[in-house]
């Protein structure tokens, strides 16, 4: 920090520490984000920072920002103080140079509306909306009635930082929120960005509680109106963190959408313009789900990591188990069986037979050979 004081003293710009880094110190936690904004070029700033400390920056023009590599895998973030205005609901803003004050009104909740003024002058703080009040009322507050309107991912963070803080969402907001959903603001935000939040929310503590959360705001509903919110869809979530506490964001969301039917899993992935090996488990999801809880029949050892957690989380009290059949193509074929689907067809019964418990290992061979033997005779 010392560095960034000392380019922008000889620079003669204004410089501030701003957002999530200035809500941390005031709570006395640990800073996970440092954001620095320029009143001036903030590119040219980091690049002159990244000389100066010899590490890579990286420009993102189109909103005068760049980010700095720094060792031990850190980064900081610089940016131009700017001016934001939205030419409908969803779109990503329209951006011009501003002053320190006009950047913290476009920011989304008062807590993230501070700034630690470091250049010129003595280090003073900057508090125009009334964040450090929120703090220590511990809630979060959006700036004002067009904000989820704006940005309707706004919504989102607001259950984000309720949930990372431990927080309570401001009535007014929660207002504001619902009044966004209902106009349908939600409908033209990208798939790529709902996902986004979507990944940052299921991958902290807490997703059963944000998950009541986005239901009661009615952005859950917004993201696909089948998905669920009721308390057997929490209580399925609250255990899959009990039992698969290091699993991914996807394991969670598998786990939230375990009892859509096909058509609504279809939705939900082209919603979330999920890639394409996402967006092939959410669909066939809902029939490995339905087969399993039937018959413990999954052929389990050519489902993914994240499919065999989640099901683990569903059912409980009936592992997910990894069997690896004897039997190959090879010795189908070797025993008699002409090339043909007949042999990939009798496969997948025996590892379906294996798993389900309905045959012992070493009958692998016996069962694969009557069930060709029948598909080639019908």
């Amino acid at each position: 920090m010392r560095h960034a004081r000392e380019l922008a003293g000889e620079l003669g710009v204004g410089l501030a520490l701003a957002g999530g880094a200035v809500r941390d110190l005031l709570r006395g936690g640990a800073v996970r984000d440092v954001d620095l904004v320029v009143e001036g070029d903030g590119i040219a700033f980091a690049r002159r920072l990244a000389e100066r400390l010899g590490v890579a920056a990286t420009a993102h023009p189109r909103f005068g920002t760049a980010t700095l590599k720094l060792p031990g895998n850190a980064h900081l973030d610089v940016a131009s103080a700017r001016a934001e205005t939205y030419p409908h609901p969803g779109a990503l803003p329209r951006v011009r140079a501003g002053s320190l004050s006009e950047d913290l009104e476009r920011r989304d909740f008062s807590i993230n509306a501070m700034a630690l003024r470091l250049v010129p002058g003595r280090p003073r703080l900057e508090d125009p909306h009334g964040g450090r009040s929120d703090l220590a009322r511990r809630r979060v507050r959006m700036l004002h009635a067009s904000s989820p309107h704006d940005d309707p991912t706004r919504a989102f963070r607001a259950v984000l930082y309720s949930n990372r803080l431990g927080f309570r969402v401001a009535p007014a907001t929660r207002k504001w929120i619902r009044e966004a959903v209902a106009r349908g603001a939600f409908e033209r935000v990208s798939g790529d960005r709902l996902r986004r939040e979507l990944v940052r929310i299921l991958s902290e503590p807490g997703r059963a509680e944000a998950v009541s959360a986005m239901s009661r705001l009615g952005i859950a509903s917004a993201i696909h109106p089948a998905l669920p919110a009721n308390a057997a869809a929490l209580a399925r979530l609250r255990r899959a963190e009990r039992v698969e506490k290091e699993a991914g964001w996807f394991v969670f969301l598998l786990v939230w959408a375990a009892r859509l039917g096909e058509a609504d899993a279809s939705a939900l992935a082209r919603r979330l313009n999920l890639p394409r090996r996402g967006a092939r488990a959410l669909e066939r999801w809902p029939r490995l789900v339905a087969d399993f809880e039937r018959t413990g029949d999954t052929a389990a050892e050519r489902i993914s990591d994240e499919e065999r957690r989640a099901l683990s989380t569903l059912t409980p009290a009936r592992p997910v188990r990894r069997v690896e059949p004897s039997v190959r193509g090879r010795d189908l074929v070797a025993a008699g069986v002409p090339p043909g689907p007949a042999i990939g067809r009798a496969l997948a019964a025996t590892r379906a037979a294996l798993s389900a418990g309905r045959i012992l290992p070493g009958r692998e061979l016996a069962y694969a050979l009557a069930h060709a033997r029948r598909g080639a005779a019908s």
